[in-house]
């Protein structure tokens, strides 16, 4: 890994490495917005806590998803979807969207997904 998971700085990253595609997760958060985050809680990849499902696209916005990986990533954001697919298309580059959801979740991460990624 060059970059942290699941941000903005990782998908450039990738482009400058001479990837095509990149593969990224998306969970929506309480109010409906999808972001780019693997793991159902924040603590390993933020500086936040809990469960990212529980908390809105404001709360995330505020976390930084980079420091964990490397100081000179500290201020990287959870990125929104729609921000990652407005970066791909700039880049020229595709993704393969992995979807998760806690448990009884999925139907409304696949709508919020689905809304953003039209």
């Amino acid at each position: 890994m060059r970059a942290p998971e699941n941000t903005l700085a990782g998908l450039r990253k990738a482009c400058e490495l001479g990837a095509r595609w990149v593969e990224f997760d998306v969970q929506a958060t309480r109010d409906d917005c999808p972001v780019l985050l693997h793991d159902a809680r924040l603590e390993r990849t933020t500086n936040g806590y809990g469960i990212a499902a529980d908390r809105t696209a404001a709360d995330l916005a505020g976390l930084d998803a980079g420091a964990w990986f490397a100081p000179r990533y500290r201020g990287e954001r959870v990125p929104r979807l729609a921000d990652a697919l407005a970066l791909l298309d700039a880049l020229g580059m595709g993704a393969v969207i992995e979807v998760k959801a806690e448990p009884g979740d999925g139907p409304r991460t696949m709508r919020a997904t689905l809304a953003d990624a039209r």
